[in-house]
């Protein structure tokens, strides 16, 4: 078989996972399947939207983070175990990496920045709005303007799409690397 045969072989047996994950998504409503190391999930809240809506699913792929760390900008799947609240810990949560190790986030002028920089203006820009809006939980973190936060080795700073309305490390802190169960490969969009 030539080479490029079984580059075609491969491509076509990955993608025929792809869909036999996503069609018994569908039956079973949601749930964890795994195959190789790829799973779809439905999320449960509007903490992702307008990236990820409560109705849509999403592919969670665990590869990438074997050969390369986590990147800023990434909307991975994580493990809410080692955060010290009342949240079910059998329920997977999806968040937007803002900061990896060694970032300065900042509360300038009622917008978060990275380094210097509004989320929204970095390239690649990082998420879809950096304007800190009020929320019903009590920040420790980022939360109004002067706020100044160093991200910590092997630590990752996590943020909803939608910063009016969603718990994350503004609130929680940050979470470790190993809490990080893998990368949000694409979306499955509702009808809705």
């Amino acid at each position: 078989m030539s080479s490029t045969g079984k580059k075609d072989s491969v491509v076509f047996l990955l993608l025929s996972s792809v869909c036999i994950v996503a069609f018994l998504t569908g039956i079973v409503g949601g749930a964890w399947i795994v195959a190789g190391g790829i799973c779809v999930y439905r999320l449960p809240t509007n903490s992702m939207s307008p990236t990820i809506s409560t109705e849509d699913s999403f592919v969670v792929e665990r590869f990438t983070y074997c050969f390369s760390q986590p990147k800023r900008g990434d909307i991975v799947a994580y493990s809410t175990d080692e955060l010290l609240l009342p949240l079910d810990k059998n329920e997977l949560h999806c968040k937007r990496i803002i900061g990896v190790p060694g970032d300065l986030l900042e509360v300038k002028f009622g917008r978060i920045h990275v380094n210097g920089c509004p989320l929204s203006e970095c390239k690649p820009p990082v998420a879809p709005t950096d304007r800190v809006s009020p929320n019903a939980y009590v920040s420790q973190y980022l939360a109004e303007n002067g706020n100044q936060f160093l991200v910590p080795e092997e630590k990752y700073f996590l943020i909803g799409d939608n910063l009016a309305n969603s718990l994350d490390s503004r609130y929680l802190g940050p979470s470790s690397r190993n809490s990080i169960l893998g990368k949000v490969a694409f979306i499955l969009h509702s009808e809705h």
